[in-house]
């Protein structure tokens, strides 16, 4: 029917959240988490991010095998905002036929795209 969330994993659960309220700002969930000393409930349109701190023994994915693509409505705005942190840009912005997009790995090394339609 439509996705309820997606989980990124994190080292820094403070530091996650930081980033994503001050890039995009994206604010917390009303649903309160579940496991609040593990797991961030961030709310973005009609769904969620999970932001998880998983146990040091877990291992996490490769930022080059996933990724997860939040559309914005200011690309240019957006690719600006994300420079400004320091992390790893992967790519300029790409123009493709139906939309605009990057990719840039977050401060706890997922793969994100923003994209605009």
């Amino acid at each position: 029917m439509r996705l309820f969330h997606a989980t990124l994993p994190v080292w820094d659960l403070a530091r996650a959240e930081t980033f994503w309220r001050d890039l995009l700002a994206i604010e917390r969930h009303p649903t309160p988490s579940y496991f609040p000393e593990t797991v961030v409930f961030l709310g973005l349109g009609d769904t969620m991010i999970h932001l998880v701190r998983y146990r040091d023994d877990i291992p996490r994915p490769d930022y080059r095998s996933t990724h997860l693509a939040i559309e914005v409505d200011d690309l240019d705005a957006a690719f600006a905002r994300v420079q400004a942190t320091g992390v790893r840009l992967l790519t300029d912005i790409v123009e493709r036929p139906d939309m605009r997009c990057f990719y840039f790995v977050d401060t706890e090394g997922n793969r994100i795209e923003l994209t605009q339609h």
